[in-house]
């Protein structure tokens, strides 16, 4: 490979960071686990500048995609759970609020320019917080790239549960079929 040619992210390595890192991001040190006050906790600290290392979520924006009481959900074509079901979202870019990362990564995903609606709500694991918007589609249909190998709209019933991709998939999913199935008895 040569030193300018474009490269895909490897995600689960993202997931690596902040526990694994070795050295400062501002002057190149050392990182050493030391108990910071007043918190009295461990974090990780330069051994040269002093720069402390605080150590929070990655945060992700997507969107559920609705028609007619159906939600889009993309397969998978890149790792992690390459060939599992998500909807489509990503990382927030420095300076991007979630709502524009929502709407951005459904048009690069699935080529679609959807309506934003209210939130769905807001996922955490481990590693990852993700902030769920509800969307209504634009005119164009969904279509594949390579982040979205399958584009499909399910019902509530014909979800795909064990073939969801993550944790935050699972408790979204199950956030919206409560909301879809708790309209439907109020109506």
């Amino acid at each position: 490979m040569k030193k300018h040619d474009p490269i895909h992210a490897n995600h689960r390595v993202q997931r690596d960071y902040p526990a694994k890192a070795k050295f400062c991001p501002l002057c190149g040190a050392a990182m050493e686990s030391r108990l910071l006050m007043p918190e009295n906790a461990a974090r990780k600290v330069c051994t040269r500048c002093g720069f402390v290392l605080f150590p929070g979520p990655k945060l992700v924006a997507g969107c559920f995609v609705i028609d007619t009481e159906r939600v889009l959900l993309i397969r998978r074509g890149i790792e992690p759970a390459v060939g599992k079901w998500t909807f489509p979202g990503g990382y927030v870019d420095f300076g991007e609020n979630a709502a524009d990362t929502a709407l951005r990564e459904t048009h690069e995903e699935v080529g679609m320019r959807v309506a934003l609606g209210p939130l769905l709500g807001v996922f955490n694991d481990a590693a990852i917080t993700v902030v769920v918007y509800l969307a209504t589609p634009g005119k164009e249909p969904p279509s594949l790239t390579v982040e979205a190998t399958e584009v499909r709209y399910f019902g509530p019933s014909d979800i795909p549960w064990h073939d969801l991709a993550f944790p935050t998939t699972t408790d979204a999913v199950t956030a919206w079929v409560a909301l879809v199935r708790g309209s439907n008895t109020s109506s």
